[in-house]
């Protein structure tokens, strides 16, 4: 009789542990879905030759900066100079900016997002 829930308590174990490193493998990294968005909106492929850690790194330092965005110039110039340092140049009229800008925030430090909503608040 004790053999049946000894064995129970065993297939129990060895299917959580299965779920637990099925689960882990299979999970997105972080800053997947943001490099998918980014990608997707890139329409002049300004990042195409730019690998997807890197692209997660501009993210990353865009929240950062985000602190100091008091207005949408600001925002931007601090973006296009992240992007200067990362030797991507771009023209004021990129619209990878913007994106970056939104996509940043979103995806990687939503925490952040009251210093995005402020920019737009005071431009109204």
């Amino acid at each position: 009789m004790k053999k049946i829930p000894i064995f129970s308590v065993i297939i129990f174990i060895i299917l959580s542990i299965s779920y637990i490193v099925y689960q882990n493998l299979s999970s997105e990294s972080y800053g997947s879905e943001f490099v998918k968005q980014i990608r997707i909106a890139d329409a002049e492929n300004t990042l195409e030759n730019i690998s997807d850690n890197s692209v997660v790194n501009i993210g990353k330092n865009i929240c950062l900066s985000s602190p100091e965005w008091s207005n949408v110039d600001i925002s931007e110039n601090l973006i296009r100079v992240e992007l200067l340092n990362n030797q991507i140049e771009v023209r004021e009229d990129n619209r990878i900016i913007p994106i970056l800008r939104f996509q940043s925030v979103y995806e990687l430090c939503p925490e952040n997002i009251p210093y995005l909503e402020k920019i737009f608040t005071l431009n109204e």
